[in-house]
């Protein structure tokens, strides 16, 4: 397993956010737009706190990132504070550092995070080569999620 620096990501990371959103997307696909970097890096660094994010380093690079959404859940008689929901909303890992261990750092300290901070779950969908490494960080199956793919 390389070890990697991880780290979770400030508002003053917003650029490095963007440009590894950026090579996710681009990596799956997508086409370059303009601006696309400084219009991400503001829409996340305004909203840092329910979009948490965690940076993965080897070496001088940047290895891959996690992006997430926490959601709490808003009062409600007899329930306490707490609880809620982190979802894995971006998970990626530059193709050079693949297959030692980055990629499975980086989603124990989303959860690790996420534990200490009181939330009730990690949820995130994982494809079949990433499935066994979600499974070894602890992750199962839910039969009860559903949704409704809209447009």
């Amino acid at each position: 397993m390389s070890e990697a620096r991880i780290r979770l990501a400030g508002a003053d990371d917003a650029l490095v956010v963007a440009a590894l959103t950026l090579q996710c997307a681009l990596h799956r696909g997508a086409t370059p737009e303009r601006g696309f970097l400084d219009r991400f890096a503001r829409a996340w660094a305004a909203q840092v706190t329910q979009r948490p994010a965690w940076i993965a380093e080897v070496g001088q690079e940047h290895a891959g990132y996690l992006l997430a959404l926490a959601v709490r859940p808003l009062p409600w008689p007899g329930r306490a504070g707490g609880g809620g929901t982190v979802h894995v909303d971006t998970f990626f890992v530059r193709p050079g550092h693949r297959g030692v261990g980055v990629g499975e750092q980086l989603l124990r300290a989303a959860v690790g995070w996420a534990r200490a901070e009181g939330y009730e779950r990690v949820a995130m969908t994982a494809g079949p080569h990433t499935r066994p490494m979600v499974e070894r960080v602890g992750f199962t199956a839910s039969e009860g999620h559903r949704e409704v793919l809209l447009g």
